[in-house]
């Protein structure tokens, strides 16, 4: 899959997306806000250990029936700390940009400035512009799953099914599976056991065709999991979610913690 300027084969090989959040209530307690300096030397940390991809996001998605205090931002408001830090970014680095938005505007300034992938986790439902700003762009689009579950079928069967309608909906307009990313949803739509069920059944998503982006970094259910723990205490669960879901077939990762999930990668890949 081309990306920017690179050509990833994500059939041989994994690659870590490394998150960049442009927030100020991200609940994983890094947002940095719109201090573009701030944003810059991460990302600098990230490409330094080999990250892949830089996500940037400039709203927060942390469902307000978990967090309090979940900070509204404008159109313009995101659009604006995104674009900065993007054209900043790209003086200095080719790095592979993904923007995290469901807003079309949005998307488009920053593909304009130089983002390389779309990553919509509205599924294509917030914003009804969004799919033309996909297909005109010709970049990859990572598509996640993002709807209610019905509680007594299969969670994978379900979100198999949904992804696949999506999937045909953007073939029939112009984008081709080979642009597309999946993403399972993990912590949207789904609770604590809807999401233990699709991360032990992942293998069935990664068998859709598509590279599969995996994003459970951090996230409450896995803080559940491992018995109710906070936010900061979440590195090594995330980590080890990385290794099972690349062990059932995912491709990228998107974490907080890139420089380590990178060199952990690598590692197995020599020794497998």
């Amino acid at each position: 899959m081309e990306i920017g300027n690179f050509k990833f084969d994500l059939e041989n090989r994994t690659a870590v997306v490394g998150i960049v959040n442009l927030t100020d209530d991200s609940f994983s307690g890094d947002g940095i806000g719109a201090n573009i300096d701030k944003a810059l030397n991460l990302i600098k940390l990230f490409t330094d250990s080999g990250v892949d991809i830089i996500d940037l996001g400039a709203e927060s998605t942390r469902p307000k029936s978990l967090y309090e205090n979940v900070i509204e931002i404008s159109e313009n408001q995101e659009a604006d700390r995104v674009v900065a830090v993007i054209e900043s970014l790209r003086k200095i680095s080719d790095v592979p940009i993904s923007i995290d938005t469901r807003k079309s505007k949005v998307a488009l300034q920053a593909v304009k400035a130089g983002a390389n992938i779309i990553n919509d986790i509205s599924m294509l439902e917030y914003d009804d512009k969004m799919i033309e700003v996909v297909r005109s762009s010709n970049i990859p689009y990572i598509l996640t799953h993002n709807k209610p579950l019905k509680a007594n079928n299969s969670v994978a069967d379900q979100v198999k099914i949904d992804l696949m309608e999506k999937i045909d909906y953007l073939n029939s307009n112009g984008i081709g599976s080979n642009k597309i990313i999946l993403d399972p949803g993990f912590g949207f739509n789904k609770n604590y056991d809807q999401n233990i069920e699709l991360h032990r059944n992942l293998d069935q998503i990664c068998n859709l065709g598509p590279p599969v982006l995996v994003g459970t970094s951090r996230k409450s259910f896995l803080g559940e999991l491992a018995g109710n723990i906070s936010v900061e205490e979440r590195r090594e669960v995330s980590i080890a979610s990385v290794i099972v879901s690349r062990e059932k077939g995912a491709k990228l990762f998107r974490v907080h913690d890139a420089a380590e999930v990178k060199n952990l990668l690598e590692f197995i890949e020599k020794l497998s």
